[in-house]
Formats: structure tokens, sequence, C-alpha cells
């Protein structure tokens, strides 16, 4: 009886999101468009932009929200005070250059970014294999952020949605200190190396999910990373060693604290499925299908199995270019592949990132929501 009185009325988002994960029955899918409800740097500040008015009336009054919260983790999961980052930009008529700098007493890496008419050109942190053993060379110390910031925000987020933790795993620092060429060259030549960077970084990050554990801090986890470590850079053989078996730790770690877990991932994905079966996270974003990826909804859930949340996959770049209609046909069908017969969230593959979108767009992004809301209901 209490069941049924509880799904006689709309749920709230935290009650909505909570019970899909839970197994418990939801009165329609969630929507989520990845946009947080608190400011964050990476995403565009829809909330205070007149282009996002029409997706943000839409948001708050049908979307489901994980609001997405960074830590700060140091350098390499290392907050050792005597590290020192420095950034500073040069412009030269049409070209720009930016570059940051990471000291540590004698030794120093820089990276760049240089714009102009020859397009972009990154040079990394690392440009050698062995520059990661000066990486683990800096006496560590643990990060411990403070954590009063994140406990207001989930009282201001209420029942709007689930607070989400974002601290990445132990490929995530490789992403940023060296290049995605350098790292599928390194697993060929450098394996070794390359494993034991990983074994420290997996130590690190372990202990800093556990402090947030252990603080209270994040209901629903997003792990970024393993996608580096993917086809078509990486061989898929070799995921299992530079990601499953870190993954599956950090997991089984949230699992125990009764959270959720969230494993992010772009690109090809099929072979490496089996991977993502055993590390047996709550949610899996975004499965992206040809010509993106290579993995459909459909393909995803008869692999993964009814019980793993999917979260996808309507392409930004559609929601950009495309009409209505399709974007709603797009979304019907996604429920139908991997919301029929499993648990799913329809999402973009990303965030609203740009400052300044068309009004195609925002149309699109309602009619995104009115798809879910038509299509996924579950009465």
């Amino acid at each position: 009886m209490d069941e049924v009185m509880i799904l006689a009325k709309p749920l709230s988002s935290r009650e909505r999101l909570t019970r899909l994960f839970s197994g418990q029955e939801i009165d329609r899918i969630p929507i989520w468009l990845l946009a947080p409800y608190h400011r964050l740097g990476c995403y565009a500040d829809i909330y205070n932009l007149r282009c996002y008015e029409p997706v943000v009336e839409y948001i708050d009054r049908f979307c489901d929200t994980f609001d997405r919260r960074n830590f700060s983790s140091g350098f390499c999961y290392n907050a050792n005070p005597d590290i020192q980052t420095e950034t500073f930009a040069e412009e030269d008529g049409e070209n720009q250059r930016e570059t940051t700098v990471i000291r540590f007493e004698d030794q120093s890496w820089q990276k760049s970014i240089s714009r102009g008419r020859g397009g972009t050109v990154i040079e990394p942190l690392l440009k050698r294999p062995e520059q990661l053993e000066e990486i683990l060379s800096i006496p560590w110390q643990p990060p411990r952020p403070e954590l009063a910031q994140y406990f207001r925000e989930k009282e201001e987020l209420g029942d709007r949605g689930l607070m989400m933790a974002d601290i990445g795993d132990p490929l995530l620092p490789l992403y940023h200190l060296t290049s995605a060429e350098n790292f599928s060259l390194w697993t060929a030549t450098d394996y070794d190396r390359l494993l034991r960077f990983l074994d420290v970084m997996y130590e690190r990050v372990y202990g800093f999910y556990q402090y947030l554990l252990e603080s209270g801090a994040g209901e629903v986890f997003f792990i970024v990373g393993a996608e580096f470590a993917g086809p078509p850079l990486v061989s898929p053989h070799k995921f299992n060693e530079l990601s499953v078996q870190y993954l599956k730790g950090i997991v089984d770690l949230i699992r125990s604290y009764g959270r959720i877990s969230i494993v992010h991932y772009h690109g090809n994905l099929k072979q490496i499925l089996p991977g993502i079966k055993e590390v047996r996270p709550d949610g899996l974003h975004t499965v992206e299908a040809p010509p993106i990826g290579d993995c459909t909804l459909a393909e995803a859930r008869e692999a993964l199995g009814p019980d793993m949340v999917l979260i996808g996959n309507i392409q930004y770049d559609d929601l950009t270019r495309l009409e209505p209609d399709n974007i709603q046909e797009q979304a019907r069908k996604a429920i139908q592949e991997a919301g029929t017969n499993g648990r799913f969230i329809l999402s973009p593959t990303a965030g609203p990132y740009e400052e300044c979108i068309s009004s195609k767009t925002a149309s699109n992004y309602r009619a995104l929501i009115e798809a879910g809301l038509q299509y996924g209901s579950h009465a």
C-alpha cells in the first residue's frame, strides 16, 4: 500500500534518483542535462545567462540533478604546500600562448597551449616517460580539503537531486600530465613504469575517496579517467591492468559506504564492456553509438544486464544542429533501447559548456526534456 501511495504522486528528483539506483519503482525515467545546480567552472553559468532562460525553466520544472562538485586534490593527489603553480599568457599578433609551470624545489615542468593561424598546439607537462619518477619523488601529503561549502550546497540543493563528487581515478592525472599520443606510446615502450605510477596514484586517490566517504561528502561519485586507456589508442587487452583493477577497488569502496558510483566513458566502448561488467559500477555514462563511438545502448544493455543504470546518449553536437523532431526521435529510441528492459537516465553526452547558445539549441534542449516526459513515463 505504501508503494502505491508513493507512486500516486510525482516523485521529487531526489526520490526518483535514489529509488532508481536502489532498484525501486519510479514514476518516470530521470532526465539529466548534466548542468549542476551550483556554479561549476567546466560548465556555463546557465542560471545567469539570458540565452539559457528557456532551458533553465524546464530544468527547474522537469529535470533531475546531480550537483557535480570538485574538491581540491593538489598536484597528482599531492597537497604538498611547496608545489608551486604559475600560469601566464603571451600574445603576438594573431598568435596566443598560455604557459603553465609546475615547480618543486629545483625541478620544474612546463605545459603550453599555442593558438594561431596554424591551429592549436599543446605541449604537455611530461614529454618523456622517465619524468613520471620525478613526479613521484615529490614528498607526498594527502589532500584534505575543507568541506563546509559542500554541506551548505547540499542543504541548498534539497530535493532537487543528489550531490555528486568528481575526483577522478588513477588515470586522470596522466590525462593532465601528458598527451594521449605519448600515453599510447608509453603503453608499448614503458608499460611497467606506467603501472608503477598508477599503483601510487591508486593509493593516493583511494585514500582521498576514504576521506570524503568518512566525512559524509558525496552521495554519487562520478569517476572520470577510464576512457584514457581505451581503444583505439590503447590495446583493449591492457584495459584491465590500466583501469579495471583500480576502478573496481574504488567502486567497491564506494558501495561499502552505501553510496552510488557512475563511471564516465566517451568513445569506443564495445571491446572493454567485459571490464566494465567486472567493475560493476551503479551507472555508466555515456554510451556513444556509431559514428562517434562503437556501441549502441541496446548492445551495452545486453552485455551489462538490466541492473546497471545506463546514462545517455544524445550527442551534444546534435542538440546544436538538428531539428526538435530529430531530437525527440533520438530520445524515444534511446529510451526504448536502454530503458524498456533496464534502468536508464536520459541525458546528453556533454554538458552545457557554451556561454552563448542559439535559439535552436535551446529548443532542442526542451524537445529532449519533452520526449523524456512523453516516452519515459512508467505510469
